[in-house]
């Protein structure tokens, strides 16, 4: 897990998984609600890209649990490409599924 501190206080993180042909899965970026409009996201997203470049990743893949429009276009809005969003029966949400090329 990667962290984003402020004053000693996590207030952001994210995780990267390795999974095969060079494609790497971005996991569980949050960011605190207090802290959401202060650019730490991007800082985040941002940082995921050159941790997977670095790792010879030539694809990231994303999912969005509780899809809603303003995550969709924020991630859309920094590269990724949505390619599906599915509705589980057992998950009261639906997922939607994202990629960017690296």
């Amino acid at each position: 897990m990667f962290a984003y501190f402020d004053n000693d206080k996590i207030v952001g993180y994210y995780s990267l998984s390795a999974l095969e042909n060079k494609v790497c899965e971005l996991n569980n970026l949050c960011v605190l609600p207090e802290y959401r409009h202060t650019g730490i996201g991007v800082k985040l997203l941002q940082d995921s890209f050159e941790k997977a470049k670095k790792l010879d990743n030539e694809k990231m893949i994303c999912s969005i649990v509780e899809e809603n429009k303003v995550l969709r276009k924020w991630y859309e809005s920094n590269g990724f490409i949505h390619y599906d969003t599915r509705k589980f029966d057992f998950f009261p949400f639906t997922c939607g599924y994202l990629y960017k090329e690296l």
